[in-house]
């Protein structure tokens, strides 16, 4: 098992994980719900698109008691991970399958549930549609939140938009967050009607305890970063999803902005 430690260094092994990036802010899905919300009641997690395990390993590191169930669908990716990332954890549940269909046949309830398969801004349109965002509803325990990193341009959010537009005909409450530095958006949809005021309610319990220090920050972060509502636009079903036109629009205004010296 990975070692757990509270200093100003935050790692685990010899592995830093704080990776500057999004996969930390699903640390923090749990805290729109109801305060105080406990750090140890937070027992299992699915990950769709597991990789090589970044977000588990945080995961592992802030919450004591969980299991994580991985869905990859790249058996190569599993054993890069595996291979060069120290993806070994003991309590990691490595499935090598399409995410739906594992979500959809999974007999497991989860506090979390996070959707990364995506190569921002492109995402598989079979995991942006209303029908697999209620097979993600109901694989939630009742407060589960689901968590999902989005890609955006500097000017265009039709994704995020048009994804928050269909993931509210499931869930009741949406929370929207921007990295800083980067092009992703993360978006927390609540099974049960949550709040910043929870978060925010959360956070001053946290930031007091003796939660590990990657949490206080992703918290931090989160509020720092967040976004008001959303547009409301369009849903994506299964029988009408036009991703590919939002995501090569949003390309396409990137690269006509003229802002490519960000890139480098």
């Amino acid at each position: 098992m990975s070692q757990r430690w509270y200093g100003c260094a935050l790692s685990i092994s010899s592995y830093t994980i704080n990776y500057r990036g999004p996969w930390s802010q699903v640390l923090v899905a749990p805290f729109f719900n109801a305060a105080p919300k406990q750090v140890e009641s937070i027992e299992r997690m699915a990950i769709v698109g597991l990789a090589a395990g970044t977000s588990a390993r945080q995961a592992e590191a802030v919450f004591e008691n969980l299991i994580v169930d991985g869905y990859e669908i790249d058996p190569g990716i599993i054993e890069v991970g595996r291979d060069y990332f120290g993806m070994d954890l003991d309590n990691l549940n490595v499935i090598v399958q399409d995410g739906r269909m594992g979500l959809a046949h999974s007999t497991n309830l989860y506090d979390i549930i996070s959707i990364d398969a995506y190569r921002p801004p492109y995402i598989p349109w079979h995991l942006a549609t209303v029908e697999f965002f209620q097979i993600a509803e109901d694989r939630l325990v009742d407060d589960g939140v689901m968590v999902i990193n989005i890609g955006r341009g500097p000017l265009n959010r039709d994704l995020v938009n048009d994804l928050s537009t269909t993931i509210q005909a499931v869930f009741p409450s949406i929370f929207v967050m921007d990295i800083p530095g980067s092009f992703n958006t993360i978006l927390f949809a609540t099974k049960q009607v949550g709040s910043w005021e929870n978060f925010l309610s959360n956070y001053a319990h946290i930031s007091t305890s003796d939660s590990h220090p990657l949490l206080i920050e992703a918290m931090t972060t989160t509020i720092d970063n967040r976004q008001g509502a959303p547009q409301f636009t369009r849903v994506y079903t299964d029988d009408w999803t036009p991703i590919e036109w939002v995501t090569n629009k949003i390309v396409v205004d990137f690269i006509r902005s003229g802002d490519l010296a960000f890139l480098r």
